[in-house]
């Protein structure tokens, strides 16, 4: 029962609270399904680090999620930026793994995120 204490403080703390309501929520995808992806995501990962004691240091961040500000030049980056729905042309999300609310609750259970 710790570890359901563990998990809904790591939600609050990350700010994921508005997304998971409910165990039927441990399958969703935090990019796939909810286009959690940057600063947020990376700040998710750094929480379960910092206030839950999870190894991250295995965990390889890009293979997850997207750059924040993608594009090949600096233009295309500003243009992504400027105009969010070109991103989402240019980008197959069948690239990046998914990683779910329920991997993020067994490595709070593991301490290790992989």
């Amino acid at each position: 029962m710790a570890t359901n204490d563990n998990f809904n403080s790591f939600i609050k703390d990350s700010g994921l609270s508005d997304y998971y309501k409910s165990s039927s929520d441990l399958e969703l995808r935090l990019y796939h399904d909810l286009g959690i992806y940057g600063d947020i995501a990376e700040s998710c990962i750094e929480t379960l680090n910092d206030k839950c004691g999870v190894d991250v240091s295995c965990f390889k961040f890009d293979n997850y999620f997207p750059e924040e500000f993608s594009g090949k030049s600096q233009f295309q980056r500003v243009l992504f930026s400027l105009i969010p729905f070109l991103r989402v042309s240019k980008e197959d999300k069948t690239d990046f793994k998914p990683l779910t609310f329920l991997m993020l609750k067994n490595a709070i259970d593991k301490g290790r995120l992989e």
